[in-house]
């Protein structure tokens, strides 16, 4: 079972570039913050590529270096092929491809790194020849100016090089080999970037093969200050550890040690069944395709494929907070497709986008495979083949280009202060001719609204718990004092709140009738009502309460969970509420850009000692969470991480202040 979800607040970057003809610097794997979701509408600048796929992206300076598969390229609006084999470059700002860099490899190119100069790329793949040599194979640098071998650096990997890193003045590559760089080094190394010889620094070999194949690295990434390394692959250890498909390497010590994290959510076989299976489809030999580290270097990003396992991540995308030392890590949250793969990742501070060839997502009930299903499970939502996602909760935001046909899926994407660059083995984006390459500016993105959450001191506002009511009650509350009582005539009829909760000058209620509401709100006046689209969860059950260990509970429909709400509140994209006799206090992520509810139902508390199933009302704000019970009296408790914590505190009810605060609809506004 996954473990019980921890909301963390998320400090988003607020840098929007939007000029397309900025200069982008020389960078590896550390993206450059986006202040906004990128728009859905593609560039028309960038070239074709008229077979294969793209693997791999870079940017040096002005200049993006694609590798892959292909053998042809046009220029944009061109029918004239020009002979690329699995390497070309093209100008950023005019998509013009560069004449002169033409490298011959014969085989795929599945990374790149740029050089420390500006002016030079690595390249790492499985080519055995370069420029008509063999002695730079798997692993060579390039002048951008002619695409000639810089001889230079001569690392001489003996196997395949499937990812490349630039950073603390080294060159990081993982894959395959067992030597590089002159020295025995078991999938993982980090290189010097003149000669390619292997550096003492690191030294942690990855070995195991649990479903066949060559053991491999086959990514990896750096926080931005250089200390921190996320390595994934087939491997069951690292350094002589446990480590199933995923490690954590500290590069601030010297040598680099491998870190104590470990996680037991990527096995590769259940043990538990005689013969033991493959938890993912077993025609992977491993589940994780793709990762990326958010720009302030908090969390991973972790993508997978291996079909539908609702309890296991397979089809998933999970965010995952760095810093952390020990066993038994779990994601800050799961967004599943119900059975599609997910092949590329990258994480801007405002977004998360996904890339693969899903169908859906937040449709983590699947039975099977989407490829034979006729339609999304309760949640699910289309976001054919490219979704951009809430870092908050994995929710996904508006955004959606829509890829079709799907393919296999976009397979490498790279950050720049404007937008962004994919690679696929598909044509089509947004409706749009983009054969295998587009960009993605953010020059006609979406901003996404702040969080205002309300604070103290404020207004406490409750309804009626019963009982038609066009008026609400309202006392001012600095923390330690309430004020006198105040009526707010609104001239709505408040009588089927069930809970409320107010978010950026809006009010969302929980109706008696099963549905979600939002309104707008500013304290004295409330707007018209609109329906908030549940995409089928208000009438389907959901079958299980996920992480929560040894239990599997049936639950209701959302809808009646709504009807029967005795509190709901939110804080950092997650929604809280309590359903009248159950000792329970549940959560859903919440996205207000979209007005999504996720699908998975999670258990924020199921005691702390707080009778939650005589909870009449729920409110959170300035760390704490207010709660009324059905006695009438309001209580506090402490509040951090998406968990209540510390002593229950009694601050009113009819024998404190005179008031009975049990209400239908308890939260805060205002500051």
């Amino acid at each position: 079972m996954l473990p019980v979800r921890r909301a963390l607040a998320l400090a988003l970057p607020a840098l929007l570039a939007t000029s397309l003809l900025a200069v982008v610097p020389a960078a590896n794997a550390v993206n450059p913050p986006h202040g906004a979701i990128v728009s859905a509408d593609p560039a028309n600048f960038t070239p074709n590529i008229t077979n294969g796929r793209v693997n791999a992206l870079t940017v040096v300076g002005n200049r993006v270096v694609v590798g892959g598969t292909f053998s042809t390229v046009q220029n944009a609006g061109s029918s004239t092929n020009l002979t690329r084999n699995y390497l070309f470059s093209f100008d950023a700002t005019t998509g013009v491809v560069d004449p002169n860099f033409r490298p011959s490899l014969n085989k795929a190119v599945e990374a790149l790194a740029p050089g420390p100069d500006g002016t030079s790329v690595y390249v790492g793949g499985r080519h055995t020849t370069i420029n008509g040599s063999s002695n730079f194979d798997r692993l060579s640098r390039l002048r951008l100016s002619d695409g000639g071998t810089v001889t230079s650096f001569a690392p001489n990997p003996n196997g395949n090089v499937y990812d490349l890193v630039s950073r603390n003045g080294r060159l990081y590559a993982g894959g395959e080999f067992t030597t590089i760089g002159g020295q025995a080094r078991t999938r993982l190394a980090a290189l010097d970037l003149t000669t390619g010889a292997a550096d003492a620094t690191l030294n942690i070999p990855f070995s195991g093969n649990p479903i066949g194949g060559a053991s491999q690295v086959w990514k990896f990434d750096i926080t931005p200050n250089g200390s921190t390394m996320v390595v994934t692959g087939n491997f069951d250890t690292a350094g002589g550890q446990p480590r199933s498909q995923i490690a954590i390497v500290d590069l601030s010590t010297s040598p680099a040690t491998l870190s104590s994290w470990s996680t037991d959510l990527f096995p590769f076989y259940d043990t538990s069944v005689v013969p033991p299976r493959t938890w993912c489809a077993g025609v992977f030999p491993h589940w994780i395709r793709e990762i990326d580290i958010s720009p302030d270097g908090t969390y991973v990003a972790v993508v997978t494929t291996g079909g539908n396992n609702p309890n296991r991540l397979c089809d998933s995308l999970t965010r995952w907070e760095l810093g952390r030392t020990g066993p038994g890590q779990t994601p800050t949250w799961t967004a599943s497709t119900g059975g599609d793969s997910f092949h590329s990742v990258l994480a801007t501070g405002t977004a998360i986008y996904a890339g693969g060839h899903q169908q859906w997502v937040n449709n983590p009930y699947n039975p099977s495979r989407c490829g034979v299903c006729t339609g999304p499970f309760p949640g699910g939502m289309v976001r054919t083949g490219f979704s951009a996602h809430d870092p908050l909760n994995g929710l996904p935001f508006r955004w959606n280009p829509g890829r079709n046909p799907r393919g296999k899926g976009v397979l490498a994407m790279v950050a720049t202060p404007t937008g962004f660059f994919f690679g696929s083995n598909t044509d089509r984006i947004a409706g749009e001719y983009r054969r295998k390459l587009a960009f993605m500016p953010l020059a006609g993105g979406t901003t996404v609204p702040s969080i205002a959450m309300p604070t103290l001191p404020g207004g406490f506002f409750s309804v009626a718990p019963t009982g038609a009511s066009t008026t609400m009650v309202r006392r001012s509350y600095n923390g330690t004092t309430f004020g006198a009582p105040g009526t707010v005539a609104t001239g709505v009829d408040w009588s089927d709140t069930r809970g409320a909760f107010a978010l950026n000058g809006r009010l969302y209620q929980a109706r008696s009738n099963g549905t979600l509401t939002v309104r707008s709100f500013n304290g004295t006046t409330a707007g018209n009502a609109t329906v908030v689209d549940l995409h089928g969860l208000q009438t389907a059950p959901d079958p299980v309460v996920y992480r929560i260990p040894g239990t599997a509970l049936p639950i209701p429909g959302l809808g009646t969970h709504l009807s029967t709400m005795t509190g709901l509140a939110y804080e950092g994209g997650w929604l809280y509420y309590t359903v009248q006799g159950d000792p329970r206090l549940y959560s859903r992520g919440f996205t207000e850009e979209s007005q999504t509810v996720g699908a998975p139902l999670l258990v924020a508390s199921s005691g702390d000692g707080v009778d939650w199933a005589n909870v009449r009302g729920l409110a959170i704000a300035s760390g704490n969470l207010y709660f009324a019970l059905a006695d009438g009296t309001l209580n506090r408790i402490a509040w951090a991480s998406g968990h209540p914590s510390g002593g229950v505190t009694t601050i009113g009810g009819p024998a404190i202040d005179g008031t009975n605060w049990a209400s239908g609809g308890l939260f805060v506004f205002g500051s």
